[in-house]
């Protein structure tokens, strides 16, 4: 290396040396107490975590620095894990459905014309009003049948009467009345035959033969209910497998709530129930009548049936709801507020108070009610944590660990 090149590394050295002496120089000091107010959040948190002892958190110590007046400031309430009565509660999906066992599908008793129809889609009727009224010749000639087998029994009572006077004279002989009396048997037979088939599909024959060949036939309601659907109208033609309108009783009603196959072995009849719908302020208890036997094939699950009174009309079938099935209750030895347990990294923790903040203290669950939940490992019973509130130190966590990334 020549003596030229030896000046130039050096003076190259010095021009370094000369610039970091400057960087150093123009760089603002910290002002004495700002340390801590830079660190804080918008909650008024110390988003260094200091550890227990005092010393600042390192990164996956799962601590969030909060004094006393942070933690009221913020709202963040307190509690001691302690035993508790716990029942084992499933939450269902479910919807409002018409009870099948009182919805009747009235459809045409034969092939005719619709005449009229007295109701609409939500008319309330009463058993025995008048639906609809139809017009058909099967009616007629049925009817007509009735009609002449009554003239026939008419004529076998008249004939048997005569031979039994004449038996009693003794101007005829004892087999003409007893063919007389056969006859007015089987004339009666024909007569019930007759009207059986009219009584069956609930058809009047009228009381005298000359309103028996009306074609006209009137629908009547064969229950209290309301009518759910009405496809009917007038000049319609119908036949025995197209229902004119349903009519169904909505005093009572069934909640239909899905029950996923692996639920089943905790789903039994007579498990109390409780049924949220809509907007309604509380939730209706009941009972569950009946889990079905047999699994959706789409859906794969199992419905459990709860029957509600609905003597307003209030509950309409189609609503959505939710149901609660209730366990036995018992007592476990660790509980804490269902609000107060958090999801970090994918597993259940409880923000356990410390000293100068809260440590998120990973745990596993057991059964809960909705408010209280078993705590199985992890927490002992009078460890004081974090309910109401307890999100904001998951937030002020996870803030905490991505400025650590940083």
């Amino acid at each position: 290396m020549t003596s030229k090149q030896k000046w130039t590394i050096a003076l190259m050295c010095a021009v370094a040396a000369v610039l970091a002496t400057l960087m150093l120089w123009r760089q603002p000091a910290v002002p004495t107490g700002a340390g801590h107010d830079a660190h804080q959040d918008s909650h008024g948190h110390d988003d260094r975590h200091p550890a227990e002892g005092g010393a600042p958190a390192a990164a996956g110590d799962n601590v969030v620095a909060m004094s006393d007046a942070q933690v009221k400031a913020n709202g963040i309430a307190i509690d001691s894990a302690r035993p508790a009565l716990i029942g084992e509660r499933l939450h269902l999906p479910a919807r409002i459905a018409a009870n099948a066992e009182r919805t009747v599908a009235l459809a045409a008793p034969a092939q005719g014309i619709v005449q009229s129809v007295a109701v609409s889609v939500g008319s309330a009727v009463r058993k025995g009003q008048a639906l609809a009224v139809i017009r058909s010749p099967a009616v007629a000639q049925w009817r007509a049948e009735v009609a002449a087998a009554r003239q026939r029994q008419a004529l076998a009572r008249t004939t048997y009467e005569r031979e039994k006077s004449l038996w009693e004279q003794r101007i005829s002989a004892r087999q003409d009345l007893d063919a007389a009396d056969a006859a007015l048997k089987e004339a009666g037979i024909a007569v019930q035959a007759a009207r059986q088939r009219l009584d069956a599909l609930a058809i009047g024959d009228g009381d005298g033969l000359s309103v028996g060949i009306s074609s006209a036939l009137t629908v009547r309601a064969p229950l209290d209910g309301v009518v759910v659907d009405k496809p009917a109208v007038a000049g319609q033609a119908v036949d025995d497998s197209k229902p004119l309108l349903t009519i169904a009783d909505l005093s009572q009603v069934w909640v239909e709530a899905a029950v996923p196959a692996g639920s089943l072995g905790q789903v039994g009849t007579g498990m109390a129930a409780q049924v949220s719908i809509g907007a309604r302020p509380q939730p209706i208890e009941g009972k569950v009548d009946l889990v079905g036997p047999v699994l959706g094939e789409a859906s794969r699950m199992a419905t459990a049936r709860i029957v509600l009174p609905n003597p307003q009309g209030a509950l309409r079938p189609g609503m959505l709801a939710s149901v609660d099935l209730l366990g036995p209750a018992s007592t476990v030895a660790v509980t804490v507020a269902s609000d107060a347990i958090q999801t970090v990294h994918e597993r259940p923790v409880v923000f356990v108070r410390s000293a100068g903040g809260f440590r998120a203290q990973a745990v596993t669950l057991g059964r809960t009610d909705g408010k209280r939940t078993e705590i199985v490992s992890g927490l002992a019973a009078g460890t004081p944590y974090a309910t109401a509130g307890s999100f904001l130190l998951k937030a002020d966590l996870g803030k905490g660990e991505a400025e650590h990334e940083d």
